[in-house]
């Protein structure tokens, strides 16, 4: 399981009332997908939608992260794959109660329009952020739930949809004179001629509610926009129902939450409903694009939009059926896991594209055992080779003084330049071995005939361990490391007559350093970074009875070139 920020996120509920006809408008307003989807549907039902996020916490609350860009998610899949035209989903983000309520009565006023006009309504609200037992907490204020849902039941709507993601959710579905409701699937099918209720809460009243920094949002929002952009059409008829999206989102949001230390969040529904039905939310069959899941792909799937790598959908699928996900246009990468295995799918869709993931043309990658609690953790490409250029100083030391006394001159920069392959061995943990070249170790002095130069290059072969840090993605690594080895140096001496003479050293050597590194999705398995590294490698030692001895490292800044095979 990923690391995870726990929030009082998640209150939940669905409500419908259904109209005497299919729940999908036919506006001219609407792109031209979204109008073939739903050319079925009622000509003269007209959809709206209220969507409110608010980070803002209340007193012996923190902020939450990602609410304000759930209500923005939500906003674009209505508008994708819903119906909804643009002018008719009304975003409020950091509202007051004043202005939530405000909202509400604009709508409220042009439903009340279209009823006049004999034209049927639908309103879809939806509301992400804090809340206490019997409110909604926006900041320092809050909105009584009682208040909340009188001012919705007196939508003139045909059909009223209503989701809430907040925390104790479960006390919102206390509904007066509402009955436990029976199974789902038999209740959220109500006639088309009959109101009701219906309450979908992502959590009981005893639980918390969840945010994920992994998914950038909370797990029951995300995981019901999964299903409302496909996941959930359990029947492929193109359409994602009231009933299916809940049957997903209950399933998913309880998985994905099995393992987190909040612990498992229960989707719980009531209602009060009558007649025969069903309530359609949402119509994939109008997406830009759609990417499948072929039947016999199965585990844990994370669908990754690119370049910015943000997660669109992440499922837990089993082999048996293939399942369709709506999405726009673009480049993906699709990593499906399974115990000892995952697999890299690349997928590149143009509008009206389809793209089908069934692991023969993905790069596969062995998952080793970390040892952690809880399972195996994925060690994606543990090989690496790694190319780096450094520039340091001139070390001050006796051999260096000696040098000085008898006036010869150094060189301003010395030089390194170095090989190295790197092995993860868990998470946090990796071996490497390194030869470097080091050079620039150049001394002279102003003869009278010609300038007498003095020159030592090295050759360090390093071995040893390395800590990382790796982001989620796995494409940022920050690292420490400390080696050792073996280091041969050559002198080269050559005097005034031009004539050169030589000497070989052996030693040994410790090493320390520390790095950044980024893989960029762009430049597919390369990386870049920098680099800071310290060699005591004290080898060279002169003729003198009492002999001083050169360090031939120094402390080298520099870049570094990795490739992950």
């Amino acid at each position: 399981m990923r690391p995870l920020l726990p929030a009082l996120l998640s209150l939940p509920f669905v409500w419908a009332a259904v109209p005497p006809t299919a729940a999908a408008q036919a506006d001219p307003d609407r792109d031209a997908a979204a109008s073939t989807a739903t050319a079925a549907a009622a000509a003269d039902t007209v959809s709206y939608a209220i969507v409110v996020g608010s980070n803002a916490g209340g007193a012996g609350q923190d902020d939450l992260r990602f609410a304000e860009d759930d209500a923005r998610r939500v906003a674009s899949v209505l508008r994708e794959l819903g119906g909804y035209a643009r002018d008719r989903v009304r975003m409020v983000l950091a509202p007051t109660p004043g202005r939530l309520l405000s909202a509400i009565d604009h709508v409220a006023e042009q439903v009340a329009a279209d009823a006049a006009a004999g034209r049927r309504s639908m309103v879809f609200f939806y509301y992400s952020g804090h809340a206490r037992a019997q409110a909604l907490v926006l900041g320092d204020a809050e909105l009584s739930l009682t208040t909340l849902r009188d001012r919705i039941t007196a939508l003139p709507a045909s059909v009223t949809v209503v989701v809430l993601d907040a925390c104790q959710s479960g006390a919102f579905t206390r509904v007066k004179g509402a009955e436990p409701a029976a199974d789902f699937s038999f209740n959220s099918r109500t006639g088309l001629d009959a109101e009701g209720l219906a309450v979908l809460a992502s959590s009981s009243e005893s639980e918390l509610s969840q945010e994920s920094d992994f998914l950038e949002g909370s797990y029951f929002t995300h995981h019901l926009l999964v299903g409302l952009r496909g996941g959930g059409d359990r029947d492929r008829d193109g359409r994602v129902s009231l009933d299916e999206a809940y049957q997903y989102a209950y399933h998913q949001t309880l998985v994905a939450t099995s393992h987190t230390a909040v612990g498992r969040q229960h989707v719980s529904f009531e209602a009060d409903l009558r007649g025969q039905g069903e309530v359609t939310l949402t119509y994939p069959d109008a997406a830009d694009a759609r990417l499948t899941l072929a039947a016999e792909v199965a585990g844990d799937v994370l669908v990754q939009r690119l370049p910015a790598e943000a997660v669109l959908a992440e499922v837990h699928k089993a082999a048996g059926e293939p399942v369709t996900v709506a999405i726009p246009a673009g480049s993906y990468r699709v990593l499906v896991r399974t115990a000892t295995v995952m697999h890299r799918c690349p997928a590149k869709l143009g509008p009206g594209g389809e793209a089908t993931i069934d692991l023969g043309g993905c790069d596969e990658v062995t998952l080793v055992d970390a040892g952690a609690k809880g399972g195996a953790a994925a060690i994606a490409n543990p090989w690496a080779i790694e190319l780096s250029a450094g520039l340091g100083g001139v070390r001050d030391d006796a051999f260096a003084r000696r040098l000085e006394d008898f006036d010869y001159q150094a060189g301003p920069l010395r030089t390194s330049l170095s090989l190295g392959v790197v092995r993860r061995l868990a998470p946090h943990l990796a071996a490497f071995g390194r030869l470097t070249r080091i050079g620039g170790e150049h001394w002279s002095y102003d003869a009278e005939l010609e300038p007498l130069g003095y020159d030592v290059t090295s050759h360090a072969l390093t071995v040893g361990g390395r800590a990382e840090l790796a982001s989620r993605d796995d494409r940022t690594l920050l690292h420490a490391e400390a080696g050792a080895g073996v280091t041969w140096a050559r002198e080269r001496f050559e005097d005034e007559m031009d004539r050169v003479f030589h000497d070989d050293f052996f030693g040994a050597h410790l090493s320390a350093g520390a790095g950044f590194t980024r893989y960029p999705t762009w430049l597919g398995g390369v990386g870049l970074g920098v680099s800071a590294r310290w060699i005591y490698a004290p080898t060279v030692d002169n003729d003198l009875p009492d002999p001083d001895t050169m360090d031939v490292g120094a402390l080298f800044f520099g870049v570094t070139a990795a490739y992950r095979p």
